[in-house]
This record gives C-alpha cells, structure tokens and sequence, in this order.
C-alpha cells in the first residue's frame, strides 16, 4: 500500500518486475501501485482495486542475480480505466488521473485530527518496546489537509481494506474525517491494551 508523499521500499527478485525497473530507471518514467482486491499476486488471475498511486523511483541498489533493492514514492492517484494482461509481462493499464480537493471544513478537521493523532502516536509508542519500530508525530507544520491526510494514513497501523478507503476518499476532508473515526478506535484500544499490560506487569492475572 502506499501513499502520495510516502515512500515504500521494495525487493525486486521477478523477471517481469527486473525489466519493469530497469525500463522506470532508464526512462524517469512512474509506474502504479495498486493493492490487490482478489488474487495472490500481480497478473492475469488477479484483480486490483480500482484506485492506486503512482510512483517514481528514487534509490536502487543492485544485487547478486538481477535482483534489486529500491525505494518508490508516491506521489499522484489513479483510477483504472482498462487493463491489459497481454502485451507486457506485467499488468499495463489506461487510468485518469484524480483530483485532489481539499472538500468543505478541511482545515479545522485537520486541526482535529493533527491533535487525535499525537494521542495515537503517545499510546501506540507506550506499547512499543523496540525503538527502532515507535512511531514518529513530527508532521510537517505547514502541510495542507491532503498532504497531512496521506502522512498520517501512511503511519496508520490498520487493515489493507481501511487503508484503501482512505485512498479512495474523494476529498482530503472526507479522509480526514474516517482517520478522526479510526483513531478514536485506535487510541481507546491502545488505551485499553496498555491498562491490560500495566495489569499483568504489576501481578494482575487476566483470565
């Protein structure tokens, strides 16, 4: 899953996905990222959601074989009009390009939203043991409602279904206002989990 702004990084082993990058590389050229609705993998059996993001490729570092490591970012979304299975390797699609709107009371929500988030941030990370793995809420200060929407979709801990919601909101406004849901439920189990934790640590049997 990936967002416009974030970056993802990625282990290329596939032939068809070796000849992808090498062509992306040469060319400066995006290519799509779409989470999968059916299907295990990327081809002709499977089925992609109809929304995904575009991305360039920023770093590569080659390996032994052909294999590759690199880091894509994303940065525009795409609707899929068609696909074609047939004349490349991998998926090849039309897609239209969506718009990104900041919708009605996008400001004030973000404003909500920053604050639920540092909440998020401050549970999830009381939990956290390992330090490399805690979360980070250093959010750009000035960022719009849509770049603040992906920054703090991209560190949401929640199922691939969510997640693709938050892709296909129609307006940073709308994705605002499910992440403000989504993180009232998230902060309370926190919450819950970590009086739980404090239980058990302090003798506190749970049955």
């Amino acid at each position: 899953m990936l967002f416009p702004g974030s970056d993802v990084p990625l282990h290329v082993f596939e032939p068809r996905y070796r000849l992808l990058v090498r062509r992306c590389s040469g060319t400066d050229s995006p290519f799509g990222i779409v989470l999968i609705r059916k299907g295990e993998e990327t081809g002709p059996a499977a089925e992609p959601e109809r929304v995904g993001t575009a991305a360039r490729i920023v770093a590569v570092h080659p390996l032994p074989d052909g294999r590759s490591l690199i880091v894509a970012r994303g940065f525009r979304r795409f609707a899929i009009e068609r696909i074609d299975a047939e004349s490349e390797p991998y998926l090849v699609a039309e897609v239209t390009w969506l718009d990104e709107e900041d919708g009605p009371d996008a400001g004030p929500t973000a404003d909500a939203v920053r604050d639920l988030f540092g909440d998020y941030v401050l549970a999830a990370n009381s939990i956290i043991e390992k330090p490399e793995d805690k979360l980070s809420d250093d959010l750009p200060p000035g960022a719009g409602p849509s770049a603040l929407s992906y920054r703090i979709a991209a560190q949401l801990a929640i199922p691939k279904p969510d997640a693709q919601r938050l892709l296909e909101a129609p307006t940073a406004a709308a994705r605002l206002e499910l992440e403000r849901g989504m993180l009232r439920t998230e902060v309370e189990l926190l919450r819950q989990l970590l009086v739980r934790l404090h239980s058990q640590r302090g003798g506190g049997g749970l049955n």
